[in-house]
């Protein structure tokens, strides 16, 4: 088993009331993941919401190995990204 930690950005964007996936964006490290999401936030409009997460996964089955630690987050996210 091959375990790798993933880098990801997600964007949100409103599908009549309800919540949509946006973009989403894979980084290298999780300081440029957490930058994206901050720039993203700072500028909602279309997207109106934004989530970096760090997952760690078997590189060779995909299989999550861990849950999602979330590096930050803006405007509205499901719930469950939110921690509610």
């Amino acid at each position: 088993m091959s375990a790798s930690k993933l880098f990801i950005v997600q964007q949100f964007v409103k599908q009549g009331r309800r919540l949509g996936n946006g973009q989403t964006m894979q980084f290298k490290t999780a300081e440029e993941a957490r930058q994206r999401a901050d720039r993203d936030g700072t500028r909602l409009g279309h997207v109106v919401g934004v989530v970096a997460v760090e997952q760690t996964v078997d590189v060779e089955t995909g299989e999550v190995l861990e849950e999602p630690v979330v590096l930050t987050r803006h405007g509205e996210v499901p719930a469950e990204v939110a921690g509610e």
